[in-house]
């Protein structure tokens, strides 16, 4: 019985920290990372803003690398710690031992072990207590409660993983892949009052987290324009724009509730907990009719001597049509069992509109920037700047993300001919605690 609360809870943690970790962006690039997360190349700033397909490198930066390699030395320790010929047995994963940290391995999971952890976060292991009775049950998770959101959390974001094409005179062909992807949930107010307020259990009593989500996925062929209208090299109004033909390959919507329900007694009988769940999907599965809809993206760039000021928005009016997805109702309560509801029916979903503000400032071997970046839930905002000196750079960046936090990065690198090996450090609140750790990251470039 104290397992299914001490899940319940665990997961709650893990879902809610996790927003903060899709806040900040999932950064292989140590030059990134060294600069608290912004972006200042061009290819960084495209992916946002159309006109920048033709805005050229800023005089006195070095172009952008070809191709980036992250150096896993993270993963290297974490596999010396954790060999895989002894996982099964390995404390950190096996609950049955008593070396078994529930809070640690989630914060492994919040923070994966590509880049090494510096400055490990404190996991808060001797604050939780027990109250456990004849017929009761009580949880006192003391500073980790303040962890247990009160209200809806969640992940989720769009993205592009493919964009290629041909480009002639600023007129541009091409096909991008895209993903949207939303997960949400909300603790019940019984569960929230036993994990946060140290309510105890009660029996009869239903514990339950509604939840939604929902995932689609498709490619866009795109024909789109960007060049610079007024103005040169050094100073100049560059536009961009491109219109999308979305074709949807798959699409899921669940909304659902889940939990579990105490017997008579806490402890004792044959039932002490009865687990169910009940949902209703809406789906359109690979392969079956493709989903279609029409949107675009627009952005503007001004380029004044070392001043460089973008605005990029993305997937305006973007609504998919579905016209053959099919909607199940589902329900778990000892045995699982599932009905359809209807067929055949036309859904229509909407693309998240994501935008971008950038300004940079370029003065001999200096270059500052900032930018405001919203990719579909929540704003993050950067700050950050580099300094060259002979084959060396020194970074350093600080960043806002969408819980108001405020998180830092620093680093440098060296670059010989073709070959750049960089190092950056990041600090983040992605773990069950309110202290901050330290991630170094290692990356190889290629130009």
């Amino acid at each position: 019985m104290r397992t299914f609360f001490v899940g319940a809870g665990l997961v709650a943690l893990c879902v809610g920290c996790a927003t903060a970790a899709g806040a900040q962006g999932w950064v292989t690039d140590a030059r990134r990372i060294g600069l608290g997360g912004l972006g200042l190349d061009q290819g960084s700033l495209r992916r946002y803003n159309a006109a920048y397909r033709a805005v050229p490198g800023r005089a006195g930066q070095r172009g952008r690398p070809k191709l980036t390699i992250p150096i896993p030395l993270g993963l290297i320790q974490f596999f010396h710690d954790h060999p895989l010929s002894n996982i099964k047995n390995d404390p950190a994963f096996n609950h049955d031992s008593a070396g078994f940290n529930p809070v640690e391995l989630l914060n492994t999971f919040l923070n994966p072990p590509l880049f090494l952890e510096v400055k490990k976060a404190p996991t808060p292991t001797n604050d939780v207590v027990f109250g456990i009775g004849k017929d009761s049950l009580r949880l006192n998770l003391g500073q980790t409660a303040k962890l247990v959101p009160e209200d809806q959390f969640g992940i989720g974001g769009s993205s592009r993983p493919l964009d290629a094409g041909l480009s002639i005179k600023g007129v541009r062909v091409g096909v991008m892949g895209w993903v949207h992807g939303e997960l949400g949930f909300q603790l019940g107010d019984k569960l929230l009052g036993f994990l946060r307020d140290s309510v105890p259990a009660a029996p009869n009593t239903r514990y339950n987290i509604p939840g939604d989500a929902v995932f689609e996925a498709g490619f866009a062929p795109s024909i789109g324009y960007a060049g610079r209208i007024v103005g040169d090299s050094t100073t100049g109004l560059y536009v961009g724009g491109a219109f999308h033909y979305y074709v949807g390959l798959a699409y899921a919507r669940v909304n659902g509730d889940g939990g579990f329900t105490t017997g008579d007694s806490i402890f004792s009988g044959p039932t002490p907990v009865k687990l169910d769940a009940r949902g209703l999907t809406q789906y359109s599965k690979f392969g079956n009719s493709v989903g279609h809809g029409v949107g675009g993206d627009i952005g503007i760039a001004v380029v004044t001597g070392p001043i460089e000021l973008g605005v990029g928005v993305n997937d305006i009016a973007a609504t998919i049509t579905w016209p053959d997805t099919r909607v199940d109702s589902a329900l778990y309560r000892d045995s699982s069992f599932s009905k359809p509801v209807a067929n055949h029916i036309e859904t229509k979903t909407k693309l998240p509109v994501s935008y971008l503000v950038n300004l940079a400032y370029t003065v001999g071997k200096t270059t500052l920037g900032a930018d405001v970046l919203n990719s579909g839930r929540g704003t993050t905002v950067h700050v950050g700047g580099e300094q060259r000196v002979g084959v060396l750079v020194l970074r350093g960046g600080v960043a806002r993300d969408q819980r108001k936090r405020m998180e830092f990065g620093w680093g440098g690198g060296l670059r010989f001919g073709g070959l750049g090996v960089d190092l950056g450090f990041w600090t983040h609140t992605n773990s069950l605690s309110n202290q901050r750790g330290v991630t170094m990251a290692t990356s190889l470039s290629i130009y």
